[in-house]
């Protein structure tokens, strides 16, 4: 594979840093990196309504910068569902959480659009572990006006969500459908490879983890599936969950076992994320 996007990944100020993560990325062959923005705490930042705003400001502003230098990134941000849980447990009124988050949060955010600091927003959806009603509510609610905004400036859109195969896609896709947005917007990452066509035979876009194992699992269906590192950058979890770079490695050796077709990993690496993300390299 002579070249390849990673399509979620992220870096952080604790960690390698924008520059060495999307230097070493571009080394490798890598042609477009997306770079999500993390929670408040991997900035060093409390987790309140300024520490969300804070993380947003540093994530774009450092993105932007590798986005200059190097070319080839994508800046996506939001409010980590985890972050939505995280506010929601520690909020006296969610009444007045949800206005915050929306009327300062997201107008902040559709501010750095129209300023053209941010390519697409996430992530947004659900926690992947138990959590309140209230919380899940809470970023339902968060999710479907992020989506609206995603509508009004044709954005692509990342969501986190626990995969729990056709429930969690019929919901998903009901969110969708409420806040009027073409599932070719939406790209649902981090899926099992297992749970791909049943996200993908509705419209969705995936991203699944680009290890070896992982692809070898994902059978013949690989349109609308792209490739992620979802690379934390944290120095307490070094190479979680994969590094970037690592991607061609992992991809030769699912293609030399026979379990990835070389057309299958064209399409994963190459054709679907650029379509998915409306640009040409």
């Amino acid at each position: 594979m002579d070249w390849y996007v990673d399509s979620h990944a992220h870096a952080s100020t604790a960690g390698l840093g924008y520059e060495a993560v999307v230097r070493e990325f571009r080394r490798s062959g890598g042609r477009l990196i997306a770079l999500v923005g993390l929670t408040p705490s991997s900035y060093g930042l409390e987790t309140s309504l300024d520490g969300v705003l804070k993380s947003i400001d540093i994530h774009l502003q450092l993105c932007g910068k590798v986005r200059e230098e190097f070319g080839g990134v994508l800046c996506l941000a939001g409010v980590h569902p985890a972050t939505v849980d995280r506010l929601a447990r520690s909020s006296r009124s969610l009444d007045a959480l949800y206005v915050d988050l929306v009327e300062r949060v997201l107008k902040y955010l559709e501010r750095c659009v129209r300023e053209g600091l941010a390519d697409g927003l996430g992530e947004f959806g659900r926690p992947h572990y138990p959590a309140t009603p209230e919380s899940i509510a809470l970023s339902e609610v968060l999710t479907v006006k992020a989506m609206e905004l995603a509508r009004d400036y044709s954005l692509p859109i990342h969501i986190h969500s626990k995969s729990s195969g056709r429930v969690t896609s019929e919901s998903l896709k009901i969110l969708a459908r409420y806040a009027r947005l073409s599932l070719e917007r939406v790209l649902v990452h981090h899926v099992p490879p297992t749970q791909a066509p049943t996200y993908i035979s509705e419209g969705f876009y995936v991203s699944v983890v680009g290890r070896s194992e992982v692809l070898s699992n994902l059978g013949s269906r690989c349109e609308r599936v792209l490739v992620e590192s979802d690379y934390l950058d944290d120095p307490r979890r070094p190479g979680a969950v994969m590094y970037p770079w690592d991607i061609p490695r992992e991809v030769g050796e699912a293609v030399s076992r026979g379990t990835l077709t070389p057309d299958c990993a064209r399409e994963m690496l190459q054709r679907s994320p650029l379509r998915y993300y409306g640009v040409e390299l």
